[in-house]
């Protein structure tokens, strides 16, 4: 190889470089702080008048069911440990494993509801409609639900941007999934 070839390719390489570092220095501020909005409108979410309170009544739900004979079924187990999962991310994880432990309660209840409303017996037990209707009109403020829904799609837009998403995930800069209150009845 000339001489020259290799200043090129070494200019390359350090035009390379300096472009990428550059990149990283003027994008993660951003990514930053985009994902800090994001877990700064979960943190009303999680509070004991939100979503906590709205997966006590599903567990509410979930004991009536129970109760009425529906404990051998595929979705309370399947409710049981997403419960579980949902209290074990409250205590040790973050936003990002929050919103995904609600999302799944929340996919969880409305197999719940699905399962009472296609049985005739299940739906014949007050104890389990009331129980499901206390669920149903259990909701986080929606205004609240919007504002991380907002703040969620802003930090996709910046986390995956052209120049950004390189950035993103070399530096850990994880999708944080958006909240999808379950249907009611």
């Amino acid at each position: 190889m000339s001489r020259r070839t290799r200043w090129i390719l070494l200019a390359l390489i350090v035009a390379l470089v300096g472009g990428a570092i550059s990149l990283v220095v003027v994008e993660r501020p951003k990514l930053d702080d985009a994902r800090t909005a994001v877990d700064e409108r979960w943190k009303p979410l999680r509070a004991s008048d939100q979503l906590v309170l709205r997966y006590q009544a599903l567990e509410g739900a979930l004991s009536a069911f129970d109760a009425a004979g529906g404990s051998d079924r595929a979705v309370s187990k399947d409710l049981h440990a997403a419960l579980t999962a949902w209290g074990r991310a409250l205590r040790d994880g973050g936003a990002g494993t929050q919103a995904t432990a609600a999302n799944a309660l929340e996919a969880q209840g409305t197999r719940l509801v699905a399962n009472v409303f296609g049985s005739e017996r299940l739906k014949g037990v007050s104890a389990v409609t009331d129980a499901l209707t206390k669920f149903a009109t259990t909701k986080p403020d929606p205004v609240l639900v919007a504002a991380y829904n907002r703040a969620v799609r802003a930090y996709e837009d910046e986390r995956t941007g052209a120049l950004q998403q390189p950035v993103a995930r070399a530096l850990g800069y994880d999708a944080r999934p958006a909240l999808v209150l379950g249907a009611g009845f």
